[in-house]
């Protein structure tokens, strides 16, 4: 993969993931988990020790897990994660995890979500499969990705205070590490990083996104990419899943919804920085966009 756009790096500096483990426990026999799928989750299960399988609803293969294996589904596809090959009868009850002991017997598991909003998976995760399997053995990310996991092994095994929160930041820096993962293996999976590495539409979107106050238009992104209209925007809306303009709006509540987390922003300052001379224009665009009003999206 080519050196990654700074603009990317900026915009997840400015993601506030918030990753929760769910579930941390040992689990041993017959056991199996289902999930029905469907939420706006992003959820990810690793076997710290011992091994799993990953059934998809689909009907493909199941596929085995090791130890340091990471299961990831962007989009929160329904599957079912167990101990054989084959689903065993009886699901297992999670509410009442044995401690993580590597020493014992069976499979150590932690399983986490975090809740992107639509605009952030639309812009990061949209041409995600259903479901990725990582091996850090096989992993352009490898070794950081051990050391991480490591880490999180030890610190499940702990009963000291704060091992959640610790935990829960952790699987932030796990996402991050899954995310440049694919991207090595992949640069096109994300509709924002393609873009930023397309040589037609690089010129455009890159003036925008240095200037996203200033006054944009399809015309006016098509002549710096040096394009007809209809063929930048035939090119861009295949690429990003999304027309020029919806792009220029998303990319423009982002930034508002960052300066927002400031409580003492002045709502007018922050919609003119974002193109917007109306006020009124920029709260139905946020409210569009983000899918709450901009007073609730304050510090």
């Amino acid at each position: 993969m080519a050196a990654t756009p700074q603009q990317l790096n900026e915009f997840l500096r400015r993601l506030h993931l918030g990753s929760e483990v769910y579930y941390v426990g040992q689990l041993c026999d017959a056991w199996h988990m289902s999930t029905p799928g469907g939420s706006d989750a992003t959820t990810f299960h690793l076997v710290c020790h011992g091994e799993a399988w990953i059934h998809m609803k689909d009907g493909t293969e199941p596929a085995r897990m090791s130890a340091g294996d990471i299961a990831f589904f962007p989009h929160d596809a329904a599957h079912t994660f167990s101990a054989r090959p084959v689903i065993p009868q009886q699901p297992f009850d999670c509410t009442h995890p044995a401690p993580l002991d590597v020493h014992a017997p069976g499979s150590g598991l932690l399983c986490g979500h975090l809740r992107l909003p639509a605009h952030i998976r639309r812009l990061l995760l949209a041409s995600f499969p259903e479901f990725m399997l990582i091996r850090p053995d096989e992993s352009p990310v490898g070794r950081q990705v051990r050391s991480l996991i490591e880490m999180m092994t030890i610190e499940a095994t702990r009963n000291e205070l704060g091992v959640t929160a610790i935990l829960d930041r952790l699987s932030d820096a796990l996402f991050l590490y899954v995310i440049r993962h694919a991207l090595h293996v992949e640069p096109k999976l994300s509709p924002l990083l393609a873009t930023l590495s397309d040589e037609h539409l690089r010129p455009a979107v890159v003036a925008f996104i240095d200037a996203p106050a200033e006054a944009w238009t399809v015309e006016r992104m098509a002549s710096l990419a040096c394009q007809s209209r209809s063929a930048f925007s035939e090119r861009f809306t295949q690429l990003v899943r999304m027309p020029p303009m919806e792009f220029v709006a998303t990319w423009r509540m982002q930034l508002a919804n960052g300066m927002l987390a400031d409580g003492n922003a002045n709502m007018l300052d922050v919609a003119m920085k974002c193109g917007y001379e109306s006020e009124a224009a920029f709260r139905k665009a946020f409210k569009r966009i983000i899918g709450i009003p901009p007073g609730k999206a304050r510090g």
